[in-house]
């Protein structure tokens, strides 16, 4: 396909720019802020679906030949791990990425809007769906250029002129090639480009895997190209390259909602596929390895009790998988959604499945995320980041830090006001 005609151009900047200017600081300034253009540097900010910390930090353990990812180490500055936001999930952790905020506050809350439904509804994808100014939309609003590739929860972007949603996002070198092109083409001071063939890897076959490593292995060789490029068009751009979660290997699948069903909490219609719920009063939203407990009368506190009670039970047989349950007042700093009163956490190896009925517990393969995590509690879900650029220090350990920290310090390198992102910046320089 066509890179151009994938691309969702905004009016502003429909018109090919011709730009004389040889410092790719100073190209969308005028005379007058000269001086300030002159610290900003142009970001590239790739984003490794899936791609655990260790993987890169210690990649000789798992034999993974990934010489572009690893030179970040010696050349910039690097996180030993990034605690996310939960749910540690692709949607809510990407907008994270590019707001500085948690899930409560951004309004991405998982990868699906909740629906008590015996499908999965649809993810998030549209960029209005956001509720919070993002890198893009506060670069925009200072007159820079902005471009993204599959960025999750970007569809209809108008603070992003020029936008690929489209097309095959497991063609890594299409998306090196894309992404080359409108460094060259259009250049942009905000870039933000997604891979996810690793993470599609690593569900299927899990973390480590032989299938996981090689699609590592792929993606590595097309971030060279493409930071090749940005360096080449930028000489004083900064680069950063970041994950959304973690992953854990997969033997067992548990079918919450078959047992909320099962126990009456929620009535249902039908056989098999075509089974429909038409009513209930608690119900598990999928996450992945953890699930989040939604009842649809929140003050009905008979019906918490006994749905919590038989959580417990479940609990209590080991066979199960879960690790524990936290109450709301537990987690509440964590951001996540309004409506949700209860965490199921599911132990390592279990994650949880989509059945309506049948057995609880069934053995399963592959790999998940979406665990409910902490500073200390799954850190096997925790995501990357590593930066280089001018004046960024070279070799540095920046240890565990907060994935809201990443957005205001990239809006701190492009000279953009994020004001809605608290978190400090990082001390890379």
């Amino acid at each position: 396909m066509n890179l151009w005609r994938t691309l969702r151009v905004s009016i502003a900047a429909a018109a090919i720019v011709t730009f004389t200017a040889t410092s790719a600081t100073a190209r969308h300034e005028a005379p007058g802020k000269a001086a300030e253009a002159q610290t900003r540097h142009p970001v590239l900010l790739i984003s490794v679906d899936g791609m655990r910390p260790d993987a890169v930090l210690e990649a000789d353990k798992y034999q993974l030949n990934i010489p572009v990812l690893r030179s970040f180490l010696k050349e910039g500055s690097y996180a030993r791990q990034v605690v996310n936001v939960n749910p540690t999930v692709t949607n809510p952790n990407h907008t994270t990425l590019v707001t500085g905020l948690l899930p409560l506050e951004h309004g991405i809350y998982n990868n699906r809007p909740f629906a008590a439904t015996a499908k999965l509804p649809k993810g998030y994808s549209a960029y209005a769906e956001i509720k919070a100014p993002t890198l893009w939309g506060v670069a925009k609003k200072a007159k820079l250029r902005t471009a993204s590739i599959f960025w999750p929860v970007t569809k209809k972007a108008h603070d992003i002129d020029f936008n690929l949603v489209e097309g095959n996002d497991e063609d890594d070198q299409k998306i090196a090639d894309d992404a080359i092109a409108l460094i060259e083409q259009k250049r942009p001071d905000l870039l933000t480009v997604h891979f996810v063939a690793g993470d599609h890897a690593q569900h299927e076959y899990g973390p480590f895997s032989a299938e996981g490593n090689a699609a590592l292995e792929r993606i590595d060789t097309q971030i060279g190209r493409v930071v090749a490029a940005h360096r080449k068009a930028y000489p004083d751009s900064v680069v950063a390259i970041v994950s959304d979660h973690g992953f854990d290997k997969v033997t067992h699948q548990v079918h919450l909602n078959a047992a909320l069903a099962e126990a009456g909490f929620i009535k249902l219609s039908g056989e098999g596929d075509d089974r429909t719920v038409t009513s209930w009063k608690a119900f598990a939203w999928y996450v992945g390895s953890s699930a989040m407990i939604v009842f649809e009368n929140p003050r009905d506190e008979q019906t918490k009790t006994q749905a919590v009670d038989y959580l417990q039970k479940l609990a209590a047989d080991p066979a199960n998988g879960i690790e524990r349950i936290y109450p709301r007042a537990e987690y509440a700093n964590r951001g996540l959604p309004p409506g949700v009163a209860y965490i199921v956490a599911f132990k390592p190896g279990y994650r949880m499945g989509n059945s309506m009925s049948g057995v609880l517990v069934k053995k399963s393969k592959g790999g998940s995320h979406g665990a409910f995590s902490t500073r200390d509690v799954r850190p096997d879900m925790h995501s990357s980041f590593f930066i280089t650029g001018p004046g960024i220090v070279a070799g540095k350990n920046l240890g565990t830090i907060d994935m809201r920290q990443i957005a205001p310090t990239l809006a701190g390198e492009l000279k953009v006001s994020l004001p809605s992102a608290k978190a400090p910046v990082l001390p890379i320089r």
